[in-house]
Protein backbone atom coordinates (compact mmCIF):
# COMPACT_ATOMS: atom_id res chain seq x y z
CA UNK A 1 0.00 0.00 0.00
CA UNK A 2 2.35 2.46 0.63
CA UNK A 3 5.09 1.75 -2.66
CA UNK A 4 1.29 2.06 -4.07
CA UNK A 5 0.74 5.69 -2.56
CA UNK A 6 4.10 6.64 -3.10
CA UNK A 7 3.83 6.05 -6.88
CA UNK A 8 0.60 8.13 -7.34
CA UNK A 9 1.87 10.89 -5.36
CA UNK A 10 4.74 11.10 -7.59
CA UNK A 11 2.93 10.30 -10.76
CA UNK A 12 0.76 13.29 -9.63
CA UNK A 13 3.87 15.29 -8.99
CA UNK A 14 5.24 14.68 -12.20
CA UNK A 15 2.00 15.97 -14.05
CA UNK A 16 1.58 19.12 -11.31
CA UNK A 17 5.46 20.12 -12.42
CA UNK A 18 4.95 19.49 -15.78
CA UNK A 19 2.21 22.65 -15.99
CA UNK A 20 3.07 25.44 -18.21
CA UNK A 21 1.90 28.81 -17.79
CA UNK A 22 0.00 30.56 -21.24
CA UNK A 23 0.50 34.27 -20.34
CA UNK A 24 3.16 35.29 -22.46
CA UNK A 25 4.50 34.55 -25.82
CA UNK A 26 8.00 32.74 -25.22
CA UNK A 27 11.28 34.58 -24.92
CA UNK A 28 12.93 36.75 -27.43
CA UNK A 29 16.48 35.45 -27.37
CA UNK A 30 19.16 34.90 -24.80
CA UNK A 31 20.95 38.00 -24.39
CA UNK A 32 24.77 37.38 -24.56
CA UNK A 33 28.21 39.38 -23.34
CA UNK A 34 30.08 41.99 -25.13
CA UNK A 35 33.10 41.21 -27.18
CA UNK A 36 36.10 41.74 -24.78
CA UNK A 37 39.49 41.56 -25.36
CA UNK A 38 42.10 40.76 -22.50
CA UNK A 39 44.77 43.90 -22.01
CA UNK A 40 46.91 44.92 -18.96
CA UNK A 41 48.91 42.31 -16.66
CA UNK A 42 47.53 39.54 -15.98
CA UNK A 43 45.84 39.18 -12.25
CA UNK A 44 44.84 36.22 -10.09
CA UNK A 45 44.28 36.76 -6.44
CA UNK A 46 43.05 34.75 -4.15
CA UNK A 47 41.02 35.08 -0.83
CA UNK A 48 38.50 34.24 1.91
CA UNK A 49 34.91 35.83 1.53
CA UNK A 50 33.44 34.84 4.98
CA UNK A 51 35.56 35.55 8.25
CA UNK A 52 34.35 31.88 10.02
CA UNK A 53 31.42 33.50 11.82
CA UNK A 54 29.34 29.90 11.33
CA UNK A 55 30.91 26.66 11.36
CA UNK A 56 30.17 25.38 8.29
CA UNK A 57 29.35 27.38 5.51
CA UNK A 58 28.37 26.13 1.73
CA UNK A 59 26.79 27.01 -1.67
CA UNK A 60 27.79 30.41 -2.79
CA UNK A 61 26.54 33.17 -5.02
CA UNK A 62 27.90 36.06 -6.65
CA UNK A 63 26.79 39.00 -8.45
CA UNK A 64 28.63 43.07 -9.22
CA UNK A 65 27.34 45.72 -7.90
CA UNK A 66 26.64 49.48 -9.46
CA UNK A 67 29.95 50.83 -8.26
CA UNK A 68 31.32 47.70 -9.57
CA UNK A 69 31.79 45.98 -5.82
CA UNK A 70 31.18 42.19 -5.56
CA UNK A 71 28.37 41.41 -3.09
CA UNK A 72 29.07 37.16 -2.14
CA UNK A 73 26.14 35.24 -0.30
CA UNK A 74 25.82 31.93 0.94
CA UNK A 75 24.51 29.71 3.81
CA UNK A 76 26.17 29.40 6.91
CA UNK A 77 25.40 27.83 10.87
CA UNK A 78 26.50 24.68 12.87
CA UNK A 79 26.16 22.18 9.90
CA UNK A 80 23.87 22.13 6.98
CA UNK A 81 20.07 21.81 7.42
CA UNK A 82 20.12 22.94 11.19
CA UNK A 83 17.37 25.18 12.45
CA UNK A 84 20.48 28.33 12.92
CA UNK A 85 21.50 28.18 9.52
CA UNK A 86 20.73 31.73 7.94
CA UNK A 87 21.76 33.48 4.20
CA UNK A 88 24.87 35.31 4.72
CA UNK A 89 26.70 37.73 2.63
CA UNK A 90 29.63 40.34 1.99
CA UNK A 91 30.91 42.91 -0.04
CA UNK A 92 34.58 42.74 -1.82
CA UNK A 93 35.58 46.20 -2.48
CA UNK A 94 37.55 46.87 -5.35
CA UNK A 95 38.96 49.84 -4.47
CA UNK A 96 40.90 48.08 -1.38
CA UNK A 97 40.54 44.61 -2.79
CA UNK A 98 39.54 43.80 0.11
CA UNK A 99 36.04 42.06 1.74
CA UNK A 100 34.34 43.22 4.98
CA UNK A 101 32.68 41.50 7.47
CA UNK A 102 30.47 39.32 6.50
CA UNK A 103 26.45 39.25 8.14
CA UNK A 104 23.10 37.59 8.57
CA UNK A 105 20.92 38.94 5.70
CA UNK A 106 17.91 36.54 5.46
CA UNK A 107 17.35 33.98 8.53
CA UNK A 108 14.71 30.92 9.29
CA UNK A 109 12.45 34.01 11.44
CA UNK A 110 12.24 36.25 8.39
CA UNK A 111 11.70 33.27 6.29
CA UNK A 112 8.55 32.55 8.03
CA UNK A 113 7.49 35.87 8.63
CA UNK A 114 7.82 36.70 4.56
CA UNK A 115 6.26 33.47 3.30
CA UNK A 116 3.80 32.40 5.84
CA UNK A 117 4.98 28.82 5.68
CA UNK A 118 6.61 26.46 8.26
CA UNK A 119 10.44 26.32 7.45
CA UNK A 120 12.71 23.73 9.03
CA UNK A 121 16.06 24.30 6.85
CA UNK A 122 17.67 26.95 4.42
CA UNK A 123 20.31 26.74 1.57
CA UNK A 124 21.00 27.42 -1.79
CA UNK A 125 21.39 31.47 -2.42
CA UNK A 126 21.22 32.47 -6.09
CA UNK A 127 22.29 36.10 -6.46
CA UNK A 128 21.64 38.15 -9.96
CA UNK A 129 20.65 41.47 -11.14
CA UNK A 130 16.81 41.53 -11.94
CA UNK A 131 14.94 42.91 -15.04
CA UNK A 132 13.79 45.85 -12.59
CA UNK A 133 17.63 46.31 -11.83
CA UNK A 134 17.10 45.67 -7.92
CA UNK A 135 19.29 42.62 -6.62
CA UNK A 136 17.34 39.75 -6.59
CA UNK A 137 18.28 36.48 -4.07
CA UNK A 138 16.81 33.43 -4.42
CA UNK A 139 16.77 30.66 -1.80
CA UNK A 140 15.38 27.71 -1.22
CA UNK A 141 13.27 26.91 2.30
CA UNK A 142 11.95 23.21 3.15
CA UNK A 143 9.89 22.04 5.76
CA UNK A 144 11.82 18.55 6.34
CA UNK A 145 14.24 16.91 3.39
CA UNK A 146 15.29 19.11 1.01
CA UNK A 147 13.24 17.21 -1.67
CA UNK A 148 10.13 19.18 -0.04
CA UNK A 149 11.78 22.57 -0.64
CA UNK A 150 10.68 25.76 -2.06
CA UNK A 151 12.14 28.67 -3.72
CA UNK A 152 11.97 31.92 -1.85
CA UNK A 153 12.66 35.62 -3.70
CA UNK A 154 13.68 38.70 -1.95
CA UNK A 155 14.61 41.76 -3.68
CA UNK A 156 17.04 44.64 -2.74
CA UNK A 157 16.72 47.94 -3.62
CA UNK A 158 20.13 49.49 -2.68
CA UNK A 159 22.36 46.83 -3.41
CA UNK A 160 22.02 44.00 -1.05
CA UNK A 161 21.78 46.57 2.05
CA UNK A 162 18.45 46.13 3.10
CA UNK A 163 16.10 43.13 1.64
CA UNK A 164 12.32 43.36 1.14
CA UNK A 165 10.51 40.50 2.92
CA UNK A 166 10.85 36.92 1.11
CA UNK A 167 8.11 35.34 -1.24
CA UNK A 168 7.45 31.94 -2.37
CA UNK A 169 7.98 31.45 -6.13
CA UNK A 170 4.67 29.96 -7.35
CA UNK A 171 6.49 27.44 -9.92
CA UNK A 172 3.30 24.57 -9.69
CA UNK A 173 -0.58 24.57 -9.51
CA UNK A 174 -1.26 22.20 -6.89
CA UNK A 175 1.59 20.89 -5.21
CA UNK A 176 4.06 23.79 -4.88
CA UNK A 177 6.94 22.34 -3.65
CA UNK A 178 9.98 20.00 -4.48
CA UNK A 179 11.45 22.91 -6.41
CA UNK A 180 15.02 23.93 -5.76
CA UNK A 181 17.75 26.11 -7.29
CA UNK A 182 21.13 26.41 -7.54
CA UNK A 183 22.56 27.11 -11.51
CA UNK A 184 22.70 31.56 -11.88
CA UNK A 185 19.90 33.13 -13.76
CA UNK A 186 20.41 33.78 -17.22
CA UNK A 187 19.31 36.94 -19.01
CA UNK A 188 16.58 37.05 -22.20
CA UNK A 189 16.50 40.11 -24.54
CA UNK A 190 13.04 40.48 -23.76
CA UNK A 191 14.32 41.77 -20.22
CA UNK A 192 12.39 38.64 -18.35
CA UNK A 193 14.84 36.56 -17.04
CA UNK A 194 15.98 32.67 -16.88
CA UNK A 195 16.44 30.52 -13.92
CA UNK A 196 17.39 27.29 -13.67
CA UNK A 197 15.63 24.56 -11.63
CA UNK A 198 15.52 21.23 -10.17
CA UNK A 199 13.57 18.67 -8.65
CA UNK A 200 14.51 15.96 -6.01
CA UNK A 201 11.17 14.40 -5.01
CA UNK A 202 10.68 10.90 -5.49
CA UNK A 203 12.85 11.97 -9.28
CA UNK A 204 15.71 14.10 -9.83
CA UNK A 205 15.03 16.36 -13.30
CA UNK A 206 15.75 20.13 -14.32
CA UNK A 207 13.37 22.86 -15.64
CA UNK A 208 14.13 26.36 -16.24
CA UNK A 209 11.24 29.13 -15.30
CA UNK A 210 11.07 32.26 -17.02
CA UNK A 211 10.29 35.00 -14.47
CA UNK A 212 9.05 39.02 -15.41
CA UNK A 213 10.33 42.01 -14.16
CA UNK A 214 8.27 41.65 -10.74
CA UNK A 215 9.21 38.43 -10.10
CA UNK A 216 5.95 35.98 -11.39
CA UNK A 217 6.88 32.88 -12.80
CA UNK A 218 5.56 33.33 -16.25
CA UNK A 219 6.34 29.67 -18.01
CA UNK A 220 8.77 26.64 -17.81
CA UNK A 221 10.47 24.00 -19.75
CA UNK A 222 11.13 20.53 -19.04
CA UNK A 223 14.72 19.55 -19.42
CA UNK A 224 15.20 16.00 -18.43
CA UNK A 225 13.37 13.29 -16.81
CA UNK A 226 13.80 10.30 -14.58
CA UNK A 227 16.04 9.92 -11.28
CA UNK A 228 19.59 11.23 -12.23
CA UNK A 229 19.99 14.86 -13.76
CA UNK A 230 19.91 18.02 -11.29
CA UNK A 231 21.17 21.34 -10.93
CA UNK A 232 21.47 22.14 -14.54
CA UNK A 233 23.38 25.79 -15.90
CA UNK A 234 22.26 27.40 -19.31
CA UNK A 235 25.48 28.66 -21.24
CA UNK A 236 23.81 30.24 -24.20
CA UNK A 237 26.13 30.94 -27.40
CA UNK A 238 23.84 32.65 -29.99
CA UNK A 239 20.40 34.34 -29.53
CA UNK A 240 18.42 30.89 -30.16
CA UNK A 241 20.77 28.65 -29.37
CA UNK A 242 22.35 27.60 -25.60
CA UNK A 243 23.51 24.17 -23.80
CA UNK A 244 23.03 22.86 -20.23
CA UNK A 245 25.10 21.35 -18.42
CA UNK A 246 23.50 18.75 -15.59
CA UNK A 247 25.23 17.32 -12.53
CA UNK A 248 24.24 13.53 -12.72
CA UNK A 249 23.36 11.38 -9.79
CA UNK A 250 23.05 8.36 -11.08
CA UNK A 251 24.96 4.75 -11.56
CA UNK A 252 28.85 5.06 -12.43
CA UNK A 253 30.57 6.22 -14.65
CA UNK A 254 29.77 9.40 -13.35
CA UNK A 255 29.74 12.29 -15.85
CA UNK A 256 28.54 15.34 -16.48
CA UNK A 257 25.37 15.66 -18.41
CA UNK A 258 24.58 17.65 -21.25
CA UNK A 259 21.40 18.68 -23.32
CA UNK A 260 21.26 21.81 -26.19
CA UNK A 261 18.34 23.77 -27.20
CA UNK A 262 17.48 25.74 -30.56
CA UNK A 263 14.55 28.20 -29.28
CA UNK A 264 15.90 29.88 -26.67
CA UNK A 265 15.02 27.39 -23.67
CA UNK A 266 11.43 26.51 -24.87
CA UNK A 267 11.81 22.59 -25.80
CA UNK A 268 15.20 20.07 -25.02
CA UNK A 269 16.57 16.64 -26.14
CA UNK A 270 16.96 14.24 -23.36
CA UNK A 271 20.35 15.33 -21.47
CA UNK A 272 23.57 12.56 -22.89
CA UNK A 273 26.68 11.91 -20.81
CA UNK A 274 29.88 13.59 -21.37
CA UNK A 275 33.51 12.63 -21.19
CA UNK A 276 34.19 14.69 -18.33
CA UNK A 277 34.19 12.82 -14.83
CA UNK A 278 32.14 14.50 -11.71
CA UNK A 279 31.32 13.18 -8.96
CA UNK A 280 27.90 14.29 -8.19
CA UNK A 281 28.68 17.86 -7.30
CA UNK A 282 27.23 21.55 -8.82
CA UNK A 283 29.24 23.45 -11.45
CA UNK A 284 29.00 26.12 -12.79
CA UNK A 285 30.15 28.50 -16.20
CA UNK A 286 29.12 31.22 -18.25
CA UNK A 287 29.53 32.67 -22.03
CA UNK A 288 31.98 35.30 -23.05
CA UNK A 289 33.31 36.44 -26.54
CA UNK A 290 29.32 36.95 -27.53
CA UNK A 291 28.73 33.34 -26.92
CA UNK A 292 32.26 32.31 -28.79
CA UNK A 293 33.42 30.80 -25.84
CA UNK A 294 32.12 28.73 -22.98
CA UNK A 295 33.94 28.29 -19.48
CA UNK A 296 32.93 25.46 -17.08
CA UNK A 297 34.37 24.87 -13.59
CA UNK A 298 33.64 21.56 -12.27
CA UNK A 299 35.03 19.02 -9.80
CA UNK A 300 37.11 17.04 -12.44
CA UNK A 301 37.06 13.33 -10.70
CA UNK A 302 34.68 10.89 -10.69
CA UNK A 303 34.27 10.01 -7.14
CA UNK A 304 36.00 12.82 -4.82
CA UNK A 305 35.38 16.64 -4.85
CA UNK A 306 39.54 17.66 -4.03
CA UNK A 307 39.76 18.46 -8.05
CA UNK A 308 38.72 22.32 -8.58
CA UNK A 309 39.00 23.02 -12.53
CA UNK A 310 38.36 25.47 -14.85
CA UNK A 311 37.94 24.24 -18.84
CA UNK A 312 36.84 25.79 -22.04
CA UNK A 313 34.96 25.06 -25.50
CA UNK A 314 35.11 26.17 -28.64
CA UNK A 315 33.04 24.44 -30.15
CA UNK A 316 29.81 25.15 -28.64
CA UNK A 317 30.44 22.58 -25.85
CA UNK A 318 31.41 19.50 -27.90
CA UNK A 319 34.49 19.59 -26.75
CA UNK A 320 36.08 20.78 -23.03
CA UNK A 321 39.91 21.61 -22.66
CA UNK A 322 41.03 21.56 -18.94
CA UNK A 323 43.24 24.64 -19.00
CA UNK A 324 43.65 25.33 -15.14
CA UNK A 325 43.52 23.24 -12.13
CA UNK A 326 41.86 25.77 -8.96
CA UNK A 327 42.29 22.98 -5.74
CA UNK A 328 44.07 20.03 -6.03
CA UNK A 329 43.92 18.09 -2.38
CA UNK A 330 46.44 18.19 -0.41
CA UNK A 331 46.79 14.53 0.83
CA UNK A 332 49.30 15.93 4.50
CA UNK A 333 47.24 18.70 5.62
CA UNK A 334 46.76 19.23 8.58
CA UNK A 335 42.39 20.02 8.07
CA UNK A 336 39.44 17.62 7.25
CA UNK A 337 39.04 17.22 3.35
CA UNK A 338 35.71 18.01 2.79
CA UNK A 339 36.11 19.22 -0.72
CA UNK A 340 36.07 22.22 -2.90
CA UNK A 341 32.80 22.11 -4.49
CA UNK A 342 29.13 24.46 -5.27
CA UNK A 343 31.46 27.14 -7.36
CA UNK A 344 29.57 30.47 -8.64
CA UNK A 345 31.52 32.11 -11.12
CA UNK A 346 30.09 35.86 -13.25
CA UNK A 347 32.64 38.46 -15.32
CA UNK A 348 31.80 42.14 -14.58
CA UNK A 349 31.49 44.61 -17.35
CA UNK A 350 34.90 45.45 -17.52
CA UNK A 351 35.68 41.65 -18.33
CA UNK A 352 37.11 40.46 -14.91
CA UNK A 353 35.84 37.09 -13.17
CA UNK A 354 34.79 36.59 -10.04
CA UNK A 355 34.84 33.27 -8.69
CA UNK A 356 33.23 31.63 -5.44
CA UNK A 357 33.01 28.75 -3.62
CA UNK A 358 33.00 26.41 -0.78
CA UNK A 359 36.13 25.90 0.72
CA UNK A 360 35.77 22.46 2.78
CA UNK A 361 32.81 23.72 3.88
CA UNK A 362 34.63 25.95 6.54
CA UNK A 363 35.04 28.80 4.30
CA UNK A 364 33.96 30.64 0.93
CA UNK A 365 36.88 31.03 -1.08
CA UNK A 366 37.22 34.34 -3.54
CA UNK A 367 39.32 33.95 -6.95
CA UNK A 368 39.30 37.02 -8.98
CA UNK A 369 41.34 37.00 -12.56
CA UNK A 370 41.39 39.09 -15.05
CA UNK A 371 40.89 38.57 -19.41
CA UNK A 372 44.72 38.72 -19.64
CA UNK A 373 45.43 36.09 -17.19
CA UNK A 374 42.60 33.92 -18.85
CA UNK A 375 44.13 34.46 -22.45
CA UNK A 376 47.51 33.04 -21.07
CA UNK A 377 46.14 30.34 -20.03
CA UNK A 378 45.04 29.40 -23.86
Amino acid sequence: MTMRILFTLGLILCLAQAWVVIQQPGPAGFSLSNELNGSGSPIYQEAFASNQATKEVHSAGVVELSNGNIRAVWYGGSREGHKDVAIYTNVWDASTDSWGKEHVTIDMKATRHGTGRYSRKLGNPVITRGPDDNLWLFYVSAVGGWATSSINLSISKDEGETWEPPRRLITSPSFNFSTLVKGKAVQFADGTIGLPVYHEFLAKFGELLRLDANGEVLDKSRQSWGRDSLQPIILPYAEQHAISMLRYAGEPPNRIMIQSTEDAGLSWPSPVKTALPNPNAAITGLEINHGKQLLMIFNNDPEERGHLTLAISNDQGASWKPIHIFELWDKHADYDNQGYSYPSLIQTQKGDFHLVYSWNVRKIKHIHFNRSWLESKL
